[in-house]
């Protein structure tokens, strides 16, 4: 039997490194929307520039 992870820096498999790809990006594009509105609704409360 072949070990998929032999090759991989991370230890994970294709799979599972697609799988940890689209949970970090999926998380990643929420807190960036999230600090977005933060940003707008501070800057109507406030504008600093």
């Amino acid at each position: 039997m072949v070990d998929d992870r032999r090759g991989s820096l991370s230890g994970l498999t294709d799979e599972e490194a697609r799988e940890f790809h689209g949970i970090f990006m999926k998380s990643f594009i929420g807190f960036t929307l999230v600090a977005i509105v933060a940003h707008v609704l501070v800057w109507s409360w406030r504008p600093w520039l």
